[in-house]
């Protein structure tokens, strides 16, 4: 089986003990991540310059690719507010396989369930690109969730929102095609790098390998692959340089979709 994203082992596959390298990335943090809405234009959720005054974060600290945040299994002593970048949410069965479990981009936060439930870490979190990230330490974090009625009714909603793409993604893997859950991917890919979709053919980076987007697509690598031929086949995307080149990124939206897109 060929490679499919750029940067990848193919001899990488879920349960392999091989650690994952450190992936290129030219990401431009961009400067106006104060008055971005991350929040798909829902109003009724907090700006991320909001966010940030929220958590008392003054500066935020930037990161790696491949930096561990915390550990599965860790006793929980952060929270972390995604300031700009894209992380990545892995679980280790007692078997050693290895399975990634979600995606979390600007304006999420990680680590808040096992504080709230007092619970050790369920997930091991880690950066895919050179990200911007806000830790406020458990006890901090605590503190304002009993003091300010206002950050967590917040912290509520932003929780909520996960909980709610969990369950859509359920509903994808039993209501939409391989090929639709494909397309709704690469549509949300694109969306996570440039904000908006745009009206004219886009190139994006993939920063996972071939068996992490089966995984959370939940399909084999190989028919993977194979659909990526397709969208070739028919024009919709084009392989080159270890980038996906969209000639008209609109094409992978379908009106089936529209009760599956994640607010």
């Amino acid at each position: 089986m060929g490679v499919l994203f750029p940067g990848q082992d193919p001899a990488l596959h879920p349960g392999s003990a091989s650690s994952l390298s450190p992936t290129p990335f030219n990401e431009n943090l961009r400067p106006d991540e104060n008055n971005h809405d991350t929040h798909g234009g829902d109003s009724s959720l907090p700006c991320l310059g909001h966010l940030k005054k929220l958590f008392g974060c003054k500066g935020a600290r930037t990161v790696p690719p491949e930096h561990e945040i915390y550990s599965q299994g860790e006793s929980p002593h952060t929270v972390c507010l995604i300031c700009a970048g894209l992380v990545k949410l892995t679980r280790t069965e007692s078997d050693g396989n290895r399975v990634i479990v979600g995606l979390r981009q600007r304006g999420w936060m990680v680590g808040a369930v096992s504080i709230l439930l007092n619970a050790r870490y369920e997930t091991t979190a880690a950066t895919i690109t050179r990200s911007k990230l806000c830790f406020v330490p458990s006890e901090t974090f605590k503190r304002v969730m009993d003091t300010s009625l206002e950050f967590s009714r917040w912290i509520s909603m932003i929780l909520s929102r996960g909980l709610r793409s969990s369950m859509l993604s359920i509903s994808d893997q039993s209501c939409l095609s391989g090929r639709q859950r494909l397309e709704k991917f690469l549509w949300e890919v694109i969306q996570m790098q440039n904000g908006i979709v745009p009206q004219r053919p886009i190139k994006i980076q993939m920063l996972l390998k071939n068996w992490e987007v089966a995984q959370l697509l939940a399909l084999t690598p190989q028919h993977l692959c194979r659909l990526v031929k397709q969208l070739e086949n028919e024009g919709i995307v084009m392989r080159k340089n270890g980038w996906l080149i969209l000639s008209d990124p609109k094409k992978l939206w379908h009106p089936e979709m529209a009760a599956h897109e994640m607010s």
